[in-house]
C-alpha cells in the first residue's frame, strides 16, 4: 500500500465512523423524544400534577393570552404616562394659553422636520 492508498483508507473510515456516530445519536434523539411523547398510563382517578407541561394546543393558547395581557399592560401604561390633551394644563373645555400653543406648535414642527429627514 502506498502512502497516497493509506491516507485514502484511514480518510474513509475515520469519514465513514464520524458519519456512522452521527447517525446513531439522531437515531438515540429521535427515539428518546418519541418515548417521552407517549402518554403515560395513570390511575384512572388521578389527574395531572399541576406542575405538568400542558399540550401543544394549551401552551400556543397560554403564550398567546400571555402576549395579549402584555401589549394591554403596555397600551395601558404608555397611555397613563401621555395620556390625551397632557401636552397643556388646561382643562379639555378650555383653549390653551397663548405659550402653551406656540409650544406646541414648535413640537409639530420638530416632528415634520425630523420625519423629513428620515431615510
Amino acid at each position: 500500500m502506498t502512502v497516497f492508498d493509506q491516507t485514502v483508507w484511514i480518510s474513509t473510515v475515520g469519514m465513514g465512523l464520524t458519519f456512522a456516530a452521527i447517525g446513531l445519536l439522531v437515531m438515540t434523539m429521535i427515539a428518546l423524544t418519541h418515548w417521552a411523547r407517549r402518554p403515560s398510563r395513570a390511575a384512572p382517578g388521578r389527574q395531572d400534577p399541576s406542575g405538568a407541561i400542558p399540550a401543544d394546543e394549551e401552551l400556543a393558547q397560554i403564550e398567546q393570552a400571555a402576549a395579549v395581557a402584555v401589549a394591554v399592560a403596555l397600551a395601558q401604561a404608555a397611555r397613563r404616562a401621555h395620556p390625551i390633551h397632557a401636552w397643556h394644563a388646561a382643562r379639555p373645555g378650555e383653549e390653551p394659553s397663548p405659550w402653551q400653543a406656540y409650544s406646541r406648535g414648535q413640537q409639530l414642527e420638530q416632528r415634520k422636520t425630523h420625519q423629513t429627514l428620515r431615510w
